[in-house]
């Protein structure tokens, strides 16, 4: 059976148009896990990280009173770099994962310096941000933008 043109240009626009979401909508998907994980995890800095003696203490606070914590500073640095380069549409997959990898390296030096009852005192703020920083290791990668035919 011949189809008219008609049937034709509906059949090639319909088949254009279910091919177009499927493209754009993980890349899109992909791109806001990433930008939301790394606003989380640049906030996360100001927020508590670990509450001793009826007070609390954000990373922020952290890094001016302990000359050993100075390098604090990378994860909201990290963070900021990560959003401006997926804002941009630049590949994130390297400093995303090294941006997620911050919160666990502060956590390792932590504990070495603290011990295990570090875990008694990490507040919620530092919860956050080792998740934030997981979210930004496993997300998916988005596809590479293609050029419209």
């Amino acid at each position: 059976m011949e189809q008219t043109p008609l049937q034709e240009q509906v059949q090639i626009s319909s088949s254009s148009s279910a091919q177009q979401p499927q493209s754009t909508k993980p890349s899109t998907t992909a791109r806001n896990v990433i930008s939301i994980s790394a606003a989380v995890l640049g906030a996360s800095f100001f927020m508590p990280w670990v509450a001793f003696w009826g007070g609390s203490a954000s990373g922020l606070e952290i890094q001016k009173h302990a000359d050993s914590y100075k390098l604090v500073w990378l994860l909201p640095a990290c963070a900021v770099v990560t959003l401006l380069l997926n804002i941009a549409g630049a590949q994130t997959a390297l400093v995303r994962r090294i941006a997620g990898a911050v919160p666990f390296a502060i956590l390792a030096y932590s504990l070495s310096k603290i011990g295990s009852d570090l875990f008694q005192i990490l507040s919620w703020g530092g919860w956050v941000a080792l998740a934030a920083g997981i979210a930004l290791i496993v997300a998916p990668s988005p596809a590479k933008s293609q050029p419209k035919a």
